[in-house]
């Protein structure tokens, strides 16, 4: 298991999570989000750096890291994901997707999408568990090697040349048991993740129209506007949002075209965007 990312329990918002102290038995269903360029390259609760790019998830009490299969139950697609962090910490959800585990199981312009997941082997078991497990697995080769140890041996004789050598020894070694070492608290998760899209307020007609996207780190804006430009053909504009955020401009020849714009970038991996009229 990470050694950073498997407290006992751990706060966020005020609220109390605890880590399961094994995956095995796993299953549950729920709704799924995902998070994209908000998130690239910000650091894991496992320690790695977060690539949106790749098949993880974020699980609230599932040891790091956990395999599991997570199913989209509304149109049947089914992908295995490595949980490395921790979330989502919006409502209800179960789980937080990457932008790839999203794209796969379809359920990007929509946001989220109601899903299954199921823990899979090998199984994680956090240090206390598994010491408990060693254990037991050292008292239960204990018992298959006393029984032989106790039966009366023959009598060992010098044997002579024409003596056929016989094996004496009918004990079997002991299976060593492998210990878990303890891994340290981690430092509690503050970053929430939000995946709701919001509604466009009315415009006025004689306005020009712009699809917002807000993104966290400035070179994701930037490497955002780039294929935006080049796939619309139109000057797309990187601006300073609320707090630490930008803001990616796209302009819109007519409202018709916010939808499409939209779903380009949620395809980028911007998940919160919305209509202005400027």
């Amino acid at each position: 298991p990470s050694r950073s990312g498997n407290p006992d329990t751990y706060v966020v918002f005020g609220r109390r999570y605890r880590v399961k102290e094994t995956s095995e038995g796993h299953r549950e269903i729920g709704t799924a989000s995902w998070y994209g360029w908000d998130f690239h390259g910000r650091k894991t609760s496992s320690g790695p750096p977060f690539n949106m790019f790749e098949l993880t998830a974020a699980h609230k009490s599932l040891p790091i890291p956990t395999y599991v299969r997570v199913t989209n139950l509304e149109n049947g697609r089914s992908i295995v994901v490595k949980v490395n962090d921790r979330g989502p910490f919006v409502g209800e959800r179960i789980i937080d997707l990457s932008y790839a585990a999203a794209a796969r199981l379809d359920m990007l312009e929509h946001g989220t999408a109601q899903v299954e997941v199921v823990a899979l082997e090998p199984y994680q078991y956090l240090p206390k568990l598994a010491a408990q497990r060693a254990k037991a697995q050292e008292r239960l080769a204990r018992r298959a090697v006393e029984p032989a140890l106790g039966k009366e041996r023959t009598p060992l004789r010098l044997a002579s040349n024409t003596d056929p050598v016989k094996n004496n020894l009918r004990a079997k070694p002991a299976a060593k048991a492998q210990l878990a070492s303890v891994a340290p608290m981690a430092k509690p998760v503050k970053n929430q993740r939000e995946t709701a899209k919001n509604r466009p307020a009315p415009v006025s007609k004689s306005n020009a129209l712009y699809v917002v996207g807000t993104i966290i780190e400035r070179n994701n804006a930037r490497q955002v506007q780039t294929r935006l430009s080049n796939q619309l053909q139109r000057n797309v504009q990187v601006g300073s949002g609320k707090g630490q955020h930008y803001e990616v401009r796209v302009p819109l020849r007519n409202p018709g075209e916010a939808r499409q714009v939209t779903i380009r970038l949620a395809s980028l991996g911007v998940s919160r965007s919305r209509i202005i009229a400027d």
